[in-house]
Protein backbone atom coordinates (compact mmCIF):
# COMPACT_ATOMS: atom_id res chain seq x y z
CA UNK A 1 0.00 0.00 0.00
CA UNK A 2 1.37 3.40 -0.95
CA UNK A 3 1.77 6.27 1.46
CA UNK A 4 -1.37 8.35 2.03
CA UNK A 5 -1.26 11.97 3.31
CA UNK A 6 -4.31 12.74 5.46
CA UNK A 7 -5.42 16.36 5.57
CA UNK A 8 -9.12 16.22 6.25
CA UNK A 9 -10.72 14.84 9.38
CA UNK A 10 -13.47 13.14 7.42
CA UNK A 11 -10.90 11.21 5.34
CA UNK A 12 -9.16 10.04 8.49
CA UNK A 13 -12.43 8.96 10.07
CA UNK A 14 -13.28 6.91 7.00
CA UNK A 15 -9.87 5.20 6.95
CA UNK A 16 -10.24 4.23 10.61
CA UNK A 17 -12.91 1.79 9.45
CA UNK A 18 -11.22 0.52 6.29
CA UNK A 19 -9.70 -2.95 6.88
CA UNK A 20 -5.96 -3.28 6.30
CA UNK A 21 -5.07 0.34 6.95
CA UNK A 22 -2.72 1.49 9.72
CA UNK A 23 -5.49 3.70 11.12
CA UNK A 24 -7.79 0.67 11.35
CA UNK A 25 -5.14 -1.19 13.32
CA UNK A 26 -4.65 1.78 15.66
CA UNK A 27 -8.39 1.82 16.43
CA UNK A 28 -8.61 -1.94 16.99
CA UNK A 29 -5.51 -2.09 19.26
CA UNK A 30 -6.48 0.97 21.35
CA UNK A 31 -8.08 0.51 24.79
CA UNK A 32 -11.86 0.33 24.82
CA UNK A 33 -11.91 3.40 27.07
CA UNK A 34 -8.70 5.32 26.32
CA UNK A 35 -7.60 8.56 27.90
CA UNK A 36 -7.96 11.57 25.62
CA UNK A 37 -8.33 15.36 25.59
CA UNK A 38 -7.30 18.48 23.74
CA UNK A 39 -4.05 18.78 25.76
CA UNK A 40 -1.24 16.50 26.88
CA UNK A 41 -2.84 15.72 30.24
CA UNK A 42 -5.48 13.55 28.53
CA UNK A 43 -7.69 13.73 31.59
CA UNK A 44 -10.84 12.51 29.84
CA UNK A 45 -11.91 8.89 29.36
CA UNK A 46 -14.08 8.14 26.34
CA UNK A 47 -14.93 5.15 24.12
CA UNK A 48 -12.25 4.76 21.48
CA UNK A 49 -14.67 5.63 18.65
CA UNK A 50 -15.06 9.05 20.30
CA UNK A 51 -11.45 9.35 21.54
CA UNK A 52 -10.11 9.55 17.96
CA UNK A 53 -11.87 12.92 17.67
CA UNK A 54 -9.51 14.44 20.25
CA UNK A 55 -5.99 15.63 19.32
CA UNK A 56 -4.38 13.51 22.07
CA UNK A 57 -5.30 9.94 22.95
CA UNK A 58 -3.95 6.77 24.52
CA UNK A 59 -2.91 4.35 21.76
CA UNK A 60 -1.61 1.39 23.79
CA UNK A 61 -3.57 -0.69 26.28
CA UNK A 62 -2.43 -0.60 29.93
CA UNK A 63 -1.04 -4.16 29.79
CA UNK A 64 -0.16 -4.43 26.08
CA UNK A 65 2.18 -2.50 23.77
CA UNK A 66 1.18 -2.55 20.11
CA UNK A 67 2.85 0.72 19.04
CA UNK A 68 6.34 2.09 19.59
CA UNK A 69 5.92 5.88 19.61
CA UNK A 70 8.96 8.17 19.36
CA UNK A 71 8.70 11.83 20.38
CA UNK A 72 10.90 14.01 18.15
CA UNK A 73 11.65 17.40 19.66
CA UNK A 74 13.24 18.57 16.40
CA UNK A 75 11.79 19.38 13.01
CA UNK A 76 13.51 16.61 11.01
CA UNK A 77 10.64 14.14 10.75
CA UNK A 78 12.56 12.20 8.06
CA UNK A 79 15.50 11.40 10.31
CA UNK A 80 14.65 7.73 10.00
CA UNK A 81 15.69 7.93 6.34
CA UNK A 82 18.96 9.66 7.25
CA UNK A 83 19.73 6.94 9.82
CA UNK A 84 18.76 4.14 7.37
CA UNK A 85 16.05 2.90 9.74
CA UNK A 86 12.83 1.21 8.55
CA UNK A 87 9.91 3.47 7.73
CA UNK A 88 7.35 4.14 10.48
CA UNK A 89 3.65 3.49 9.91
CA UNK A 90 2.72 7.09 10.77
CA UNK A 91 4.49 10.43 10.88
CA UNK A 92 2.24 12.80 12.86
CA UNK A 93 3.71 16.33 12.83
CA UNK A 94 2.87 19.61 14.51
CA UNK A 95 1.95 22.08 11.76
CA UNK A 96 3.61 25.01 13.58
CA UNK A 97 7.03 23.76 14.71
CA UNK A 98 7.45 20.49 12.80
CA UNK A 99 7.88 18.34 15.92
CA UNK A 100 6.64 14.82 15.27
CA UNK A 101 5.54 11.50 16.68
CA UNK A 102 6.70 8.44 14.76
CA UNK A 103 4.47 5.35 15.12
CA UNK A 104 5.85 1.84 14.57
CA UNK A 105 3.34 -1.02 14.65
CA UNK A 106 4.80 -4.08 16.38
CA UNK A 107 3.57 -7.53 17.31
CA UNK A 108 1.80 -6.86 20.66
CA UNK A 109 3.97 -7.39 23.77
CA UNK A 110 2.26 -8.11 27.09
CA UNK A 111 3.52 -5.88 29.94
CA UNK A 112 1.27 -6.94 32.84
CA UNK A 113 2.67 -8.13 36.18
CA UNK A 114 2.20 -11.75 35.07
CA UNK A 115 4.00 -11.23 31.75
CA UNK A 116 7.35 -12.80 30.91
CA UNK A 117 10.17 -10.36 31.55
CA UNK A 118 12.43 -11.30 28.61
CA UNK A 119 10.12 -9.99 25.83
CA UNK A 120 9.61 -6.77 27.81
CA UNK A 121 13.37 -6.33 28.22
CA UNK A 122 13.91 -7.00 24.52
CA UNK A 123 11.23 -4.51 23.48
CA UNK A 124 12.63 -1.78 25.76
CA UNK A 125 16.16 -2.40 24.51
CA UNK A 126 14.98 -2.02 20.90
CA UNK A 127 13.05 1.14 21.78
CA UNK A 128 15.99 2.78 23.59
CA UNK A 129 18.40 1.96 20.77
CA UNK A 130 16.05 3.35 18.13
CA UNK A 131 15.32 6.45 20.23
CA UNK A 132 19.05 7.15 20.38
CA UNK A 133 19.35 6.87 16.59
CA UNK A 134 16.27 9.05 15.99
CA UNK A 135 17.42 11.64 18.51
CA UNK A 136 14.03 11.22 20.21
CA UNK A 137 13.13 12.31 23.72
CA UNK A 138 14.45 9.48 25.99
CA UNK A 139 12.11 10.56 28.82
CA UNK A 140 8.96 10.09 26.74
CA UNK A 141 7.07 7.01 27.86
CA UNK A 142 3.51 7.72 26.69
CA UNK A 143 0.86 6.52 27.01
CA UNK A 144 -0.67 9.63 25.36
CA UNK A 145 0.34 10.51 21.81
CA UNK A 146 -0.76 12.80 19.00
CA UNK A 147 -3.87 11.28 17.46
CA UNK A 148 -3.13 10.29 13.83
CA UNK A 149 -5.56 11.87 11.40
CA UNK A 150 -6.71 14.68 13.66
CA UNK A 151 -6.93 18.05 11.83
CA UNK A 152 -4.57 19.67 14.34
CA UNK A 153 -1.74 17.59 12.95
CA UNK A 154 -0.25 16.76 9.58
CA UNK A 155 -0.51 12.97 9.33
CA UNK A 156 1.44 10.87 6.85
CA UNK A 157 0.25 7.27 6.70
CA UNK A 158 3.10 5.36 5.06
CA UNK A 159 2.15 1.67 5.29
CA UNK A 160 0.13 -0.81 7.35
CA UNK A 161 2.84 -3.45 7.93
CA UNK A 162 3.41 -4.83 11.41
CA UNK A 163 7.04 -5.19 12.48
CA UNK A 164 8.61 -8.02 14.43
CA UNK A 165 10.96 -6.79 17.18
CA UNK A 166 13.72 -8.83 15.58
CA UNK A 167 13.29 -6.89 12.32
CA UNK A 168 13.77 -3.56 14.10
CA UNK A 169 16.67 -4.93 16.15
CA UNK A 170 18.57 -5.71 12.94
CA UNK A 171 18.90 -1.97 12.29
CA UNK A 172 20.31 -0.95 15.70
CA UNK A 173 22.94 -1.86 18.28
CA UNK A 174 21.36 -3.08 21.51
CA UNK A 175 24.54 -2.76 23.61
CA UNK A 176 23.61 -0.10 26.18
CA UNK A 177 25.54 0.75 29.36
CA UNK A 178 23.48 -0.30 32.41
CA UNK A 179 22.34 2.66 34.52
CA UNK A 180 23.20 0.96 37.80
CA UNK A 181 26.98 1.07 37.17
CA UNK A 182 27.23 4.31 39.16
CA UNK A 183 25.85 5.42 42.49
CA UNK A 184 22.97 7.85 43.08
CA UNK A 185 23.70 11.51 42.39
CA UNK A 186 21.35 13.21 44.84
CA UNK A 187 23.00 16.61 44.46
CA UNK A 188 22.08 16.77 40.79
CA UNK A 189 18.38 16.16 41.54
CA UNK A 190 18.08 17.98 44.87
CA UNK A 191 15.63 20.46 43.32
CA UNK A 192 12.93 17.83 42.67
CA UNK A 193 11.03 15.62 45.09
CA UNK A 194 10.15 13.15 42.35
CA UNK A 195 13.75 12.81 41.18
CA UNK A 196 15.05 12.42 44.75
CA UNK A 197 12.58 9.63 45.47
CA UNK A 198 13.38 7.97 42.15
CA UNK A 199 17.15 8.01 42.79
CA UNK A 200 16.86 6.75 46.36
CA UNK A 201 14.27 4.11 45.52
CA UNK A 202 15.97 2.63 42.47
CA UNK A 203 19.27 1.97 44.22
CA UNK A 204 17.45 0.40 47.14
CA UNK A 205 15.61 -1.78 44.60
CA UNK A 206 18.94 -2.86 43.09
CA UNK A 207 20.10 -4.04 46.53
CA UNK A 208 17.14 -6.35 47.20
CA UNK A 209 15.86 -7.49 43.80
CA UNK A 210 18.16 -10.52 43.43
CA UNK A 211 17.22 -11.81 46.88
CA UNK A 212 13.51 -11.38 46.15
CA UNK A 213 13.85 -13.19 42.82
CA UNK A 214 15.37 -16.16 44.67
CA UNK A 215 13.26 -16.18 47.83
CA UNK A 216 10.19 -14.03 47.15
CA UNK A 217 7.86 -12.84 44.42
CA UNK A 218 7.26 -9.67 42.44
CA UNK A 219 4.45 -8.78 44.86
CA UNK A 220 6.74 -9.07 47.91
CA UNK A 221 9.33 -6.99 46.05
CA UNK A 222 6.66 -4.33 45.43
CA UNK A 223 5.72 -4.28 49.12
CA UNK A 224 9.34 -3.71 50.13
CA UNK A 225 9.68 -0.78 47.74
CA UNK A 226 6.36 0.71 48.85
CA UNK A 227 7.44 0.64 52.51
CA UNK A 228 10.81 2.19 51.67
CA UNK A 229 9.25 4.88 49.45
CA UNK A 230 6.66 5.93 52.04
CA UNK A 231 9.41 6.20 54.67
CA UNK A 232 11.43 8.43 52.33
CA UNK A 233 8.44 10.65 51.55
CA UNK A 234 9.38 13.20 54.23
CA UNK A 235 10.21 16.10 51.93
CA UNK A 236 8.48 18.66 54.12
CA UNK A 237 11.19 17.96 56.72
CA UNK A 238 13.85 18.36 54.01
CA UNK A 239 12.79 21.90 53.17
CA UNK A 240 10.13 21.35 50.50
CA UNK A 241 6.69 22.89 50.80
CA UNK A 242 4.90 19.53 50.94
CA UNK A 243 5.35 15.77 50.60
CA UNK A 244 4.44 13.79 47.51
CA UNK A 245 0.89 12.48 47.33
CA UNK A 246 0.16 8.78 47.83
CA UNK A 247 -0.67 8.44 44.14
CA UNK A 248 2.67 9.97 43.11
CA UNK A 249 4.60 7.67 45.42
CA UNK A 250 2.71 4.63 44.17
CA UNK A 251 3.36 5.54 40.53
CA UNK A 252 7.10 5.87 41.18
CA UNK A 253 7.17 2.55 43.05
CA UNK A 254 5.40 0.77 40.20
CA UNK A 255 7.76 2.21 37.62
CA UNK A 256 10.94 1.36 39.55
CA UNK A 257 9.70 -2.11 40.56
CA UNK A 258 8.73 -3.19 37.05
CA UNK A 259 11.91 -1.87 35.45
CA UNK A 260 14.25 -3.29 38.10
CA UNK A 261 12.55 -6.69 38.15
CA UNK A 262 12.79 -6.97 34.35
CA UNK A 263 16.04 -5.21 33.57
CA UNK A 264 18.45 -5.29 36.49
CA UNK A 265 21.25 -7.80 35.92
CA UNK A 266 23.80 -6.51 38.43
CA UNK A 267 25.09 -8.52 41.36
CA UNK A 268 26.07 -7.41 44.84
CA UNK A 269 29.19 -9.58 44.50
CA UNK A 270 30.39 -7.47 41.58
CA UNK A 271 31.35 -3.92 42.55
CA UNK A 272 31.84 -2.23 39.18
CA UNK A 273 34.33 0.61 39.45
CA UNK A 274 35.17 0.01 43.12
CA UNK A 275 38.89 -0.29 42.29
CA UNK A 276 38.93 3.03 40.40
CA UNK A 277 41.01 1.49 37.62
CA UNK A 278 42.40 3.70 34.91
CA UNK A 279 40.10 3.43 31.90
CA UNK A 280 43.16 3.69 29.65
CA UNK A 281 44.31 0.25 30.81
CA UNK A 282 43.63 -2.57 28.35
CA UNK A 283 40.39 -4.42 29.00
CA UNK A 284 42.17 -7.71 29.70
CA UNK A 285 44.39 -6.06 32.32
CA UNK A 286 41.39 -4.52 34.07
CA UNK A 287 39.62 -7.86 34.00
CA UNK A 288 42.69 -9.57 35.46
CA UNK A 289 42.96 -7.06 38.33
CA UNK A 290 39.24 -7.27 39.04
CA UNK A 291 39.33 -11.07 39.04
CA UNK A 292 42.28 -11.01 41.45
CA UNK A 293 40.41 -8.73 43.85
CA UNK A 294 37.26 -10.88 43.62
CA UNK A 295 39.31 -14.00 44.40
CA UNK A 296 40.86 -12.38 47.47
CA UNK A 297 37.46 -11.22 48.75
CA UNK A 298 35.95 -14.68 48.35
CA UNK A 299 38.98 -16.29 49.98
CA UNK A 300 38.65 -14.06 53.04
CA UNK A 301 34.95 -14.85 53.29
CA UNK A 302 35.65 -18.59 53.12
CA UNK A 303 38.34 -18.32 55.81
CA UNK A 304 35.95 -16.47 58.08
CA UNK A 305 33.27 -19.11 57.59
CA UNK A 306 35.71 -21.94 58.38
CA UNK A 307 37.06 -20.21 61.50
CA UNK A 308 33.53 -19.60 62.76
CA UNK A 309 32.68 -23.26 62.22
CA UNK A 310 35.83 -24.36 64.04
CA UNK A 311 34.92 -22.25 67.08
CA UNK A 312 31.40 -23.65 67.06
CA UNK A 313 32.59 -27.26 66.85
CA UNK A 314 35.10 -26.72 69.66
CA UNK A 315 32.36 -25.32 71.88
CA UNK A 316 30.39 -28.51 71.29
CA UNK A 317 33.43 -30.67 71.94
CA UNK A 318 33.47 -32.11 68.42
CA UNK A 319 36.81 -33.15 66.95
CA UNK A 320 37.96 -30.87 64.13
CA UNK A 321 38.06 -32.95 60.99
CA UNK A 322 37.64 -31.95 57.38
CA UNK A 323 34.34 -33.81 57.19
CA UNK A 324 32.95 -32.17 60.35
CA UNK A 325 33.97 -28.67 59.25
CA UNK A 326 32.62 -29.26 55.73
CA UNK A 327 29.27 -30.31 57.20
CA UNK A 328 29.13 -27.24 59.47
CA UNK A 329 30.02 -24.73 56.72
CA UNK A 330 28.20 -26.27 53.77
CA UNK A 331 31.46 -26.34 51.81
CA UNK A 332 32.97 -29.38 50.15
CA UNK A 333 35.65 -31.45 51.86
CA UNK A 334 38.03 -30.63 49.01
CA UNK A 335 37.61 -26.92 49.74
CA UNK A 336 38.25 -27.47 53.46
CA UNK A 337 41.43 -29.38 52.57
CA UNK A 338 42.80 -26.23 50.93
CA UNK A 339 42.40 -24.42 54.28
CA UNK A 340 43.90 -27.17 56.43
CA UNK A 341 46.17 -24.57 58.09
CA UNK A 342 43.10 -22.99 59.73
CA UNK A 343 42.17 -26.31 61.32
CA UNK A 344 45.75 -26.64 62.54
CA UNK A 345 45.67 -23.18 64.08
CA UNK A 346 42.33 -23.92 65.77
CA UNK A 347 43.66 -27.16 67.27
CA UNK A 348 46.80 -25.39 68.51
CA UNK A 349 44.83 -22.58 70.12
CA UNK A 350 42.12 -24.81 71.57
CA UNK A 351 41.67 -24.22 75.34
CA UNK A 352 42.66 -27.06 77.65
CA UNK A 353 39.95 -28.85 79.61
CA UNK A 354 42.24 -29.28 82.65
CA UNK A 355 42.50 -26.40 85.10
CA UNK A 356 45.60 -26.45 87.35
CA UNK A 357 44.80 -26.71 91.04
CA UNK A 358 46.62 -24.84 93.77
CA UNK A 359 46.99 -25.89 97.36
CA UNK A 360 45.43 -23.94 100.19
CA UNK A 361 48.80 -22.31 100.88
CA UNK A 362 48.94 -21.02 97.33
CA UNK A 363 52.14 -23.03 96.61
CA UNK A 364 52.17 -25.88 94.13
CA UNK A 365 53.89 -29.13 95.09
CA UNK A 366 55.32 -31.79 92.84
CA UNK A 367 53.22 -34.91 92.45
CA UNK A 368 54.98 -38.15 91.62
CA UNK A 369 53.28 -40.89 89.65
CA UNK A 370 49.98 -38.99 89.89
CA UNK A 371 49.29 -40.55 93.25
CA UNK A 372 47.50 -37.50 94.58
CA UNK A 373 46.52 -35.91 91.26
CA UNK A 374 42.81 -35.39 90.75
CA UNK A 375 41.07 -34.43 87.51
CA UNK A 376 39.98 -30.83 87.25
CA UNK A 377 36.34 -30.22 86.43
CA UNK A 378 35.44 -29.52 82.82
CA UNK A 379 34.39 -26.03 81.89
CA UNK A 380 30.69 -25.54 82.20
CA UNK A 381 30.27 -28.26 84.83
CA UNK A 382 29.25 -25.70 87.44
CA UNK A 383 32.04 -26.59 89.95
CA UNK A 384 33.91 -23.52 91.20
CA UNK A 385 37.08 -24.43 93.13
CA UNK A 386 38.53 -21.66 95.24
CA UNK A 387 41.53 -21.48 97.51
CA UNK A 388 40.94 -23.31 100.78
CA UNK A 389 38.56 -25.84 99.25
CA UNK A 390 41.26 -28.17 97.96
CA UNK A 391 41.70 -29.77 101.37
CA UNK A 392 38.08 -30.78 101.42
CA UNK A 393 38.61 -32.76 98.26
CA UNK A 394 41.80 -34.40 99.53
CA UNK A 395 40.07 -35.41 102.79
CA UNK A 396 37.25 -36.98 100.86
CA UNK A 397 34.70 -34.48 102.14
CA UNK A 398 32.05 -33.15 99.85
CA UNK A 399 31.67 -29.49 99.00
CA UNK A 400 29.04 -27.62 101.02
CA UNK A 401 27.33 -26.11 98.01
CA UNK A 402 26.00 -28.46 95.37
CA UNK A 403 27.19 -27.79 91.82
CA UNK A 404 24.93 -25.54 89.77
CA UNK A 405 23.68 -27.28 86.66
CA UNK A 406 24.05 -25.41 83.36
CA UNK A 407 21.47 -25.76 80.62
CA UNK A 408 23.39 -26.85 77.49
CA UNK A 409 20.63 -25.43 75.27
CA UNK A 410 21.19 -21.85 76.48
CA UNK A 411 23.90 -19.50 75.21
CA UNK A 412 25.73 -17.41 77.82
CA UNK A 413 26.80 -14.59 75.49
CA UNK A 414 25.47 -14.65 71.96
CA UNK A 415 27.33 -13.51 68.85
CA UNK A 416 25.10 -13.03 65.78
CA UNK A 417 27.16 -13.76 62.66
CA UNK A 418 25.74 -12.06 59.54
CA UNK A 419 26.62 -11.23 55.95
CA UNK A 420 26.06 -7.81 54.34
CA UNK A 421 26.88 -7.18 50.69
CA UNK A 422 28.74 -10.51 50.69
CA UNK A 423 31.03 -9.25 53.49
CA UNK A 424 31.05 -11.29 56.74
CA UNK A 425 30.50 -9.52 60.02
CA UNK A 426 28.56 -9.53 63.27
CA UNK A 427 25.66 -7.54 64.67
CA UNK A 428 26.57 -5.01 67.36
CA UNK A 429 23.78 -5.73 69.84
CA UNK A 430 24.97 -3.10 72.30
CA UNK A 431 24.82 -0.18 69.86
CA UNK A 432 21.51 1.61 69.34
CA UNK A 433 20.46 2.22 65.70
CA UNK A 434 19.24 5.62 64.58
CA UNK A 435 15.79 4.33 63.59
CA UNK A 436 13.66 1.21 63.41
CA UNK A 437 14.67 -1.23 60.68
CA UNK A 438 18.39 -0.41 60.90
CA UNK A 439 21.24 -2.07 62.81
CA UNK A 440 24.97 -1.69 63.33
CA UNK A 441 27.28 -4.27 61.75
CA UNK A 442 31.00 -4.73 62.31
CA UNK A 443 32.85 -6.24 59.34
CA UNK A 444 35.30 -9.01 60.18
CA UNK A 445 37.78 -8.17 57.43
CA UNK A 446 38.54 -4.55 58.23
CA UNK A 447 36.75 -3.94 61.55
CA UNK A 448 34.64 -1.16 60.05
CA UNK A 449 31.34 -0.42 61.82
CA UNK A 450 28.42 0.68 59.62
CA UNK A 451 24.69 1.20 60.08
CA UNK A 452 22.76 -0.87 57.53
CA UNK A 453 19.20 -1.81 56.57
CA UNK A 454 18.17 -5.09 58.23
CA UNK A 455 16.42 -6.16 55.04
CA UNK A 456 19.84 -6.26 53.34
CA UNK A 457 21.45 -8.37 56.12
CA UNK A 458 21.71 -12.16 55.77
CA UNK A 459 21.75 -14.19 58.98
CA UNK A 460 24.57 -16.78 59.05
CA UNK A 461 24.79 -18.27 62.56
CA UNK A 462 24.39 -17.80 66.31
CA UNK A 463 27.59 -18.45 68.27
CA UNK A 464 28.65 -18.41 71.91
CA UNK A 465 31.40 -15.95 72.80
Amino acid sequence: MGSVPIEQAIQATDRYYQPGTALSRLLSEAPYLPRCSDNKTAALVRPREYAIRYPYMQVNRPDMVSWLVFDLDHSNSLIWEDELLPAPNFVVSNRKNGHSHLFYAIVPVCTSENARSKPIQYMKAVYEAMAARLNADPAYSGPVAKTPGHPWWSTWEIHGTEYELGELADYVDLAITPPWSTGPDLDAVSHSRHCLLFEELRFYAYSVVNREKEQGTFQSFMRLLEAYAYNKNNYRQRGFSMNLTAAQVKATVKSVARWTWDRYTGNSQCHRGVMNLDKNLPLKERQRLAAERTHQTRQKATEFKIRAACRLLQEKGVKLTQVAVASATGLTRQTIAQYQHILGEANTQAPSNVTPLESSSGQSSDVNYAVHQIPAPRRGSGVDLKKGQLGLLFNGESNDSSPKEVDPDRLKKTIVVVKHEEKPGRLLLDRRPSQEGLAWVKYEMDGQEVEVDLLAVELVAFMEA
